[in-house]
């Protein structure tokens, strides 16, 4: 997602929020939930659903949120009282009211000279995954660098994000729409809060 209201750009893939072209510190957190919030503008999200959707699932209290969303106000400078951006709806949520526009084209020929034209053929065939809604830009690059890889020119290409933001849901995609390519995909996960069956204690 990529989304433009008054001087601000805000710029999910590459978490990004500017000011005037200037970057905004804006913590994490504060961040998903703006993402969370702007990717349905005007509409109520609740505060179990913004719990879910920026925590996964985990035992977090409203306390959590509240503070959160004075964080992300503070870093838009809007005011809960006379809301620009963040409108409360009082014991249920939040949505996000500022006035967006379409994000402004980058000049003739730019996006050309930034990376190279992928060949038609590399996607003739390919099943499009229909679930990653919001995600093309991501699913795109990882095309590319696996393009790249099968003409021999080595990638390692990094999927990040906060808990719950979809990042294996998007492996996932990916790895569906190249299933007929020979390819070997080896998955894991890493739970740092899983016990220790020896002591029963936690790692630190």
């Amino acid at each position: 997602m990529r989304l433009c209201f008054d001087e601000f750009e805000l710029d999910e893939t590459n978490a990004r929020l500017t000011r005037e072209g200037r970057p905004v510190p804006v913590p994490p957190k504060a961040f998903a939930v703006l993402c969370t919030l702007a990717r349905q503008p005007g509409q109520l999200i609740t505060k179990n659903a913004l719990l879910d959707a920026v925590w996964g699932h985990q035992h977090i209290s409203e306390s959590v949120l509240k503070t959160v969303i004075s964080e992300l106000r503070a870093a838009l400078s809007d005011d809960a009282r006379q809301p620009r951006y963040i409108e409360t709806a009082s014991r249920r949520g939040y949505r996000f009211i500022g006035s967006t526009r379409p994000e402004q084209a980058p000049p003739a020929g730019a996006a050309e000279r930034a990376q190279p034209a992928l060949s038609p053929a590399i996607f003739a065939d390919r099943p499009r995954s229909q679930s990653l809604i919001g995600r093309q830009i991501a699913l795109e690059r990882l095309h590319r660098a696996w393009a790249d890889a099968l003409e021999g020119r080595r990638k390692i290409f990094w999927v990040t994000g906060e808990a719950g933001v979809g990042k294996t849901t998007l492996i996932e995609g990916f790895s569906a729409e190249n299933g007929t390519t020979t390819a070997c995909d080896l998955i894991g996960r890493c739970l740092s809060q899983w016990p220790n069956r020896t002591n029963g204690s936690r790692p630190g």
